[in-house]
């Protein structure tokens, strides 16, 4: 016969081979904490602790996340990363934001705001940069949202005009390269940013009005359960000629263009809306013309003698050609 010490033992043993218990117990969020980044351990809402410095983002499963001095979040776990600074490099992204300051691409600029206005409930909505990079777009709309918000501050008379003409969007973004989204955060543009992949979005579902990509994947499943019941997804690649007049001192027949909306025509989540088009020509100057080489991949299938050219130009002419495509989600 057993004693009960053996049978205890045995138990144990049966028990320890059949069950794995969870990592962590998952709490529900809590309906004021759900607009909250989630916890890339264990989807708790991420909640601010006043009392510490740095200011500290705490679950409550205790995992902790410092907010940097700039004023972002990094919820990229090691464990996640496929190398030691994912994303674009800090040249590539460094160029791209010069090129962006200096107004070449306002046109499209200019069109994702009014298809962010057209989206939804115009400046009062909350709208996620899925891959925003150093920010130009987010900066682009806060701009925007601003405008608007003093323009209808100087038409109302009452104290309840007053306050709702401060209502702004509420602006989200996201991307992998911690290095983009330092430079982001600097812009100061009061916007929540956080490091962290499109495909595992730190959000809780259904909290956002609009989601942009320019030029970035996205994961179809992931956006559509962040996105609200008919919300609104704008998507923007570049056209068959974007940017010709660089290729064609590049390459010698030119290369079609991928495009970022690979699987959306067929996904159940999403029916597109509307499409738009948009195609000018840019003169680009000075040494703004090897920063647009080293913001595109391009840059990876130029020659040495090439790039060298291209620093020599005063000014090249090209088209820019974006493609946007805006889709509703069809989750409810």
């Amino acid at each position: 016969m057993f004693s009960a010490i053996n049978r205890c033992k045995l138990w144990s043993r049966l028990f320890a081979s059949e069950i794995t218990l969870p990592k962590a117990f998952a709490y529900p969020a809590l309906r004021s904490t759900r607009d909250n980044f989630k916890c890339p351990n264990c989807d708790q809402a991420l909640i601010l602790q006043p009392e510490t410095q740095p200011q500290t983002y705490r679950c409550n499963n205790q995992h902790s996340f410092d907010l940097a001095r700039e004023g972002y979040l990094n919820l990229l776990l090691a464990q996640n990363k496929r190398s030691r600074n994912p994303g674009d490099s800090d040249e590539m992204i460094r160029s791209r934001q010069r090129f962006l300051n200096a107004g070449y691409y306002q046109p499209l600029a200019d069109a994702i705001i009014a298809a962010v206005a057209k989206a939804a409930n115009g400046t009062e909505q909350s709208v996620l940069d899925l891959g925003c990079g150093e920010g130009y777009y987010l900066q682009q709309l806060r701009i925007a949202s601003q405008n608007v918000a003093s323009q209808k501050l100087a038409s109302k008379t009452t104290a309840s005009d007053t306050k709702s003409s401060n209502q702004t969007l509420k602006l989200l973004g996201i991307d992998i390269s911690k290095f983009a989204v330092r430079l982001a955060a600097k812009r100061k543009i009061d916007a929540r940013l956080a490091v962290d992949s499109v495909y595992n979005i730190p959000l809780f579902e259904n909290r956002i009005d609009t989601a942009v990509s320019v030029f970035s994947p996205i994961s179809i499943e992931e956006t559509a359960r962040v996105l609200k019941p008919q919300g609104k997804l704008i998507m923007v690649g570049p056209g068959a000629e974007h940017l010709s007049g660089l290729t064609a001192l590049i390459y010698e027949q030119s290369l079609p263009h991928g495009g970022n909306t690979e699987g959306l025509e067929k996904a159940a989540q999403f029916s597109l809306l509307e499409q738009i088009e948009i195609k000018q020509t840019i003169v680009v100057s000075g040494s703004d013309i090897i920063d647009l080489l080293k913001m595109t991949p391009y840059y990876w299938h130029s020659r040495p003698e090439q790039q060298e050219m291209l620093t020599q130009l005063d000014k090249l002419e090209t088209l820019i050609h974006f493609n946007i495509n805006i889709y509703q989600n069809q989750n409810s």
